[in-house]
């Protein structure tokens, strides 16, 4: 496994991205780039299953390059999300205009599958909160050569951390994207695709990687623990407060901040547009001093309904599943939620801010209960303290404040037996509310509260303090439940379990949806 370094990972911190080379031989892309377009344009879609579909796909994500530069950022107990995507860029109409690099949505050629907009992933099935520290990544895998005119995606280094989009910055368009090129990203960094000025269609392969355990130790190749700014960042701006929490949090050190007393214009920058003063603002003020005024501004967040969604309506005023984001308020929606600075300078205080943020768990805003259950999971295994009461929470009527419980138990990850009943409650049974489709895709909020409660049970897998008698027990229920990714994440959770009774139920799921990819529909058989 060829592990990240010191370097390596300051410059992720700071721009967002690292770019690896797998080392698999030149014909493993081409045969990939080849199976694409055969499915592509004469099969069909696959979608999640593509992989499936492609299972060379897998030589490239368990290279040393790969799996070391997830090991280094991810944790070794990484997690292959069960959601992939197929990029097209297909070529546009000879003799288009051509755009600079910074463009907010050139024109992409008929039948793409890739948007030109600046924008920020949303998480699948549903939406997830944002987080500050590497949770998420996504992956994109080029398997043939993509040239600068051929549209490769574009990003904005160090943009992550954003709220939502703003004016472009620091932008990455690759010019010499080899076959087999692979880039991992911060899930929320801003991104765009690019219009295609060739004759021929592009394909890029995109991945999500999730993290599964608090993070006690550096996982890359460590020997310098000074955190500076890399002198070749291309980030133009200075977010040191940020970057050194997050290098900090990455080498398995509690928060520490020194700053002595904040200015009170930080306190006004909380919650501002401008993205650089409000990240500066969340962890200048994340100081123990100042836990009750940060607690005092989450109270007071309270009794606008921002548990609720903001939903575009059509031409007959009917409301439509699919979110209005056009205000960029601080509010759940089903793209991916940013949570009130507050709670995110909350979390990056630790252990002091516990106790009160627990408190804030008898409140009776959702909101107020999504953000500090947030800030507690941001915190992480210190927070088990905070078990109990976040198991009471399982039951709430809100599906809001159940999935975003659920992704707090999931980051604390210990000490979990508490809550056991209330996942067992939500495999077997559900609330009329929460079978509506929240997207246009269909998906409910039972479907991403199983999701939730499976990758929850896979992170308490890497944990002994959990009965995992009873985790297992869960999650072999959880094979049987209908959305894809949940018996998709709890067979890899059982597998990782490696009981023989874990294995067997894990294996015989697997085993009875076999896909032979040799089968095409001009050879059934």
């Amino acid at each position: 496994m060829k592990l990240l370094n010191d370097e390596q990972i300051r410059r992720f911190i700071v721009d967002g991205f690292v770019r690896v080379k797998p080392e698999v031989p030149a014909s493993v892309h081409s045969h990939v780039d080849e199976m694409l377009r055969v499915s592509e344009e004469h099969e069909f879609h696959y979608g999640n299953n593509i992989v499936s579909r492609i299972p060379a796909v897998w030589e490239v994500l368990r290279s040393p390059a790969v799996a070391g530069a997830l090991t280094s950022l991810l944790g070794p107990n990484y997690y292959v999300h069960p959601h992939r995507a197929i990029h097209t860029s297909r070529p546009v109409e000879p003799g288009a205009k051509d755009y600079p690099e910074d463009f907010n949505g050139p024109p992409m050629g008929k039948g793409s599958r890739a948007g030109s907009g600046w924008h920020q992933d949303a998480q699948s099935p549903l939406s997830r909160a944002r987080h500050h520290l590497p949770k998420f990544l996504i992956g994109f895998y080029f398997p043939h050569e993509t040239p600068e005119i051929m549209g490769p995606t574009r990003f904005q280094a160090g943009s992550y951390m954003f709220s939502h989009p703003v004016e472009p910055s620091g932008v990455v368009l690759p010019k010499d994207i080899e076959p087999g090129a692979f880039f991992l990203l911060h899930f929320d960094t801003v991104h765009a695709g690019w219009h295609n000025r060739t004759e021929h269609s592009r394909y890029m392969l995109k991945f999500v990687f999730a993290r599964t355990e608090h993070a006690y130790e550096p996982t890359w190749d460590a020997k310098d623990g000074e955190w500076r700014k890399p002198a070749d960042a291309l980030a133009g701006y200075d977010l040191s407060p940020a970057w050194k929490y997050i290098w900090r949090w990455m080498n398995g050190k509690t928060s520490s901040n020194d700053a002595g007393p904040t200015d009170e214009s930080r306190f006004d920058d909380l919650g501002s547009h401008d993205q650089r003063a409000r990240l500066n603002a969340i962890y200048d003020c994340a100081q123990p001093a100042n836990i009750p005024r940060l607690i005092q501004m989450l109270r007071a967040s309270a009794g606008n309904n921002q548990h609720e969604r903001t939903v575009f309506k059509n031409a007959e005023g009917k409301p439509i599943p699919r979110d209005d984001t056009r205000a960029n308020d601080r509010r759940w929606n089903e793209r991916a939620i940013v949570m009130e600075d507050s709670s995110y300078a909350l979390a990056a205080i630790g252990e002091p801010a516990i106790e009160p943020l627990t408190e804030l768990l008898s409140s009776d805003d959702p909101w107020v209960l999504i953000n500090a259950v947030f800030a507690l999971g941001e915190i992480g295994p210190a927070a088990a303290s905070a078990v109990r009461e976040l198991s009471e929470l399982l039951r709430h009527p809100q599906q809001q404040v159940v999935r975003q419980t659920l992704d707090a138990l999931g980051c604390i990850g210990i000490n979990l037996d508490e809550a056991y009943n209330a996942f067992e409650w939500l495999f077997e049974n559900t609330r009329d509310a929460w079978q509506k489709p929240e997207v246009m895709r269909g998906w409910t909020a039972t479907d991403q509260i199983r999701m939730n409660a499976a990758a929850t049970l896979m992170n308490a897998c890497n944990y002994s303090q959990n009965s995992l008698d009873k985790v297992e027990q869960l999650l072999i229920k959880a094979l049987g439940d209908s959305n894809g990714y949940v018996p998709a994440i709890a067979s890899e959770a059982l597998l990782r379990l490696g009981t023989p009774t874990a294995q067997q139920a894990a294996v015989s799921h697997l085993s009875d949806r076999r896909w032979d990819e040799s089968v095409t529909a001009r050879k059934p058989f």
